[in-house]
């Protein structure tokens, strides 16, 4: 008997700051997907956010996997995206049960079930509330004593006991196995494939602006080291991530387990580094062990500054000094590893005066990344209230760090907005003497890939768009880190970038349809720029069969090599060019004798820095138009019922033309 499904879908939102960096794993969905699978059921991950698709993409992959459950999560400014996949969901199928969990439903679970397309709000710590609900439903039961859940029932909206949180972090099943990996990369770093793993829950601390404390009731658990590191061991050797990010509020709260995970790293000595985020008041705490961080891999630190005057920091019960923050940025610098905070503009008493003087502590605090972000009102926070006057943005989206919400007295909107850029601006021009100037090899390539990923963001430029044109300042910034990294990499390592994905549902036979799409002499047809494929090694293509093509680019004819790097017939083919367009292309079908669901991944090795314009381009026009234009002409032809006698024969009868 086949499982019952669970479709676990991120939501498709951007913002800007959170992707400059790399591509993050939804380590949330490696949890619960466990859940699931430990109760019976059958869990799928389609991490929508990092493969950039959108809700079309969404709605063919529920349409392909017919799910019996569709499940997201979200904070506050993915809510609205993340309500619109179970819309989307319903529509396809109104007996698809839907679930939404995360802070900001956990919180908001009345709002949240005003929308039809809700059945189920899953409060709090997931995984057992998951798997017992999940049971509990395909029993046809009663889920009104399932702990930690809220739903609707004759038009009353229910809400269960608070669950209790799970004692044992350790115990709980993860399915890893689930992970596309190829998609997480951490772009600072070359050839990387990035990973995710939780040394610990929660945070006892009560800064007023944040939801985790909120969300864990200032409780904190950790797990075994020796399960943590075991678990990066065969992440590592498994799947070969090497990178690896710590997710925690706050890792390093107990000392002596913090100390222990940190001497079972060195002594692995594998080939990996750590990203965390900790307090500035732990960073003091362990001076005498900060050779530890950096030899068991750690490499950059997140520190939680968010204000640079005691004031603001007593107002949000940061409960820290201003002298410990700087005290430790200068200590982890004194270590070798990287730095990074933030500091928060537009609270309702922000005026130009004090926002020059949050710019000028910021670089008196001197980290290695400072970011200036816009007071964002969690509606659940406890200082929601006191800023709710002051709130002018009501759509969720913008609550994101990133666009202001809220109007200070004594400023607009807009104020506030080129405000933020202009901190950006003057800190990291002042940033960039200092990297040049910088010893240590890896730091300074770390930094300015890393600035280089910042400026060229998308984050930047529409903030830049929507204030004027780009200041000379900052195209001088841009590029002059172009020729700082220029100068100081002899050679460039190539990286694989995945760039889209998207899928279409056709009305014809799998055979049919992999039939046309594996015939090279009929890709001009649905390729447009593709001029001609030439000099075919075998009569029929398999893996390793290479070939000869030309591709116009705005009137420019560029000719290459490629090679069908995977062939699975019915299943799989992958094609990498070779030369100025170093694309590659994965082809995924699966279906039956009636429909085909087809699916093309547009990947591509970076550039060098003198063919960089012209590749642009072609990234742009094949990634952004040309993957979805390819998919419709491949239905088009594919849905023809003349196709397996007229447009297949064109290979058959032509040999290799070698």
């Amino acid at each position: 008997m086949q499982r019952k499904r669970i479709l676990f879908i991120t939501p498709p939102y951007h913002c800007g700051v959170v992707e400059v960096a790399g591509r993050w794993l939804p380590l949330t969905f490696v949890y619960l997907a466990g859940a699931a699978r430990e109760a019976g059921f059958e869990p799928i991950i389609y991490d929508a956010m990092t493969k950039g698709v959108g809700f079309k993409e969404i709605e063919q992959k529920i349409i392909e996997v017919n799910p019996s459950y569709v499940a997201t999560t979200a904070i506050t400014s993915t809510f609205p995206d993340a309500l619109e996949i179970l819309k989307i969901a319903k529509e396809i199928n109104n007996e698809i049960i839907t679930i939404i969990g995360g802070v900001h439903p956990t919180f908001m679970y009345k709002d949240v079930l005003k929308n039809g397309c809700v059945d189920y709000v899953v409060r709090g710590e997931g995984e057992e509330t998951l798997r017992e609900l999940l049971i509990c439903l395909d029993l046809d039961k009663d889920p009104e004593d399932i702990k930690g859940i809220a739903y609707r029932k004759a038009h009353k909206i229910i809400v269960t006991n608070d669950r209790p949180f799970i004692r044992d972090l350790d115990s709980l099943p993860t399915a890893w196995d689930l992970i596309e990996w190829r998609d997480y990369r951490y772009f600072v770093i070359p050839n990387s494939r990035l990973g995710a793993v939780s040394t610990s829950r929660g945070c006892s601390h009560n800064c007023t602006f944040c939801s985790q404390q909120k969300f864990w009731h200032q409780t904190w658990r950790g797990r075994d080291p020796e399960k943590v590191v075991a678990e990066i061991e065969y992440l590592h050797k498994k799947y070969g991530v090497n990178v690896f990010l710590f997710p925690d509020e706050y890792p390093t709260q107990d000392r002596s387990r913090w100390e222990k995970l940190l001497d079972l790293l060195i002594e692995k000595g594998m080939d990996i580094y750590l990203l965390m985020e900790t307090r500035a008041a732990d960073i003091l705490r362990d001076r005498d062990i900060l050779w530890k961080y950096r030899k068991a891999g750690i490499v950059h630190i997140y520190i939680g500054v968010e204000a640079t005057d005691q004031e603001t920091l007593d107002l949000i019960k940061k409960d820290v000094q201003v002298e410990t923050g700087i005290e430790a940025i200068k200590l982890i610098h004194e270590n070798g590893m990287i730095t990074e905070t933030s500091f928060i503009l537009g609270f309702p008493h922000e005026t130009p005066e004090t926002i020059q003087r949050t710019l000028a502590l910021s670089k008196i605090y001197n980290p290695d990344f400072a970011h200036y972000l816009a007071l964002a009102p969690w509606p659940y926070a406890d200082m929601y209230k006191e800023l709710k006057p002051y709130i002018v943005e009501k759509d969720y989206r913008k609550y994101n760090l990133i666009d202001p919400v809220i109007k200070p007295e004594h400023m607009t909107i807009q104020e506030i907005d080129k405000a933020i850029i202009n901190c950006y601006q003057s800190f990291y021009m002042g940033k960039l003497t200092e990297i040049m100037s910088m010893t240590d090899a890896f730091k300074k390539d770390y930094l300015i890939r890393s600035m280089k990923l910042m400026m060229s963001s998308s984050f930047i430029v529409e903030k830049l768009g929507n204030i004027g044109t780009i200041p000379p300042q900052v195209d001088k910034l841009i590029r002059k880190i172009g020729q700082v990294a220029e100068t100081d990499r002899k050679t460039q390592l190539d990286e694989d970038v995945s760039a889209v994905t998207k899928s279409i549902i056709i009305n014809a036979p799998i055979e049919k349809v992999f039939s046309f799409v594996a015939n090279p002499y009929l890709w001009p047809k649905y390729i447009t720029g593709l001029k001609e494929i030439t000099n075919i090694s075998t009569d029929k293509i398999t893996k390793g069969t290479t070939f000869g093509w030309t591709y116009s680019i705005r009137g420019v004819n560029i000719s290459g090599q490629g090679i069908v790097a995977e062939y699975e017939e019915n299943k799989k083919l992958t094609l990498q060019m070779h030369s100025l367009l170093p694309m590659r292309e994965t082809i995924l079908f699966s279906g039956d004798a009636e429909k085909t669901i087809l699916t093309i991944d547009v990947g591509y090795k970076k550039a060098g820095k003198i063919l960089s314009f012209l590749f642009n381009i072609a990234r742009r026009t094949l990634n952004i138009v040309e993957t979805t234009a390819i998919l419709e002409k491949i239905k088009i032809l594919c849905e023809q019922n003349n196709i397996d006698k007229e447009d297949n024969k064109i290979y058959i009868h032509s040999g290799s033309n070698k």
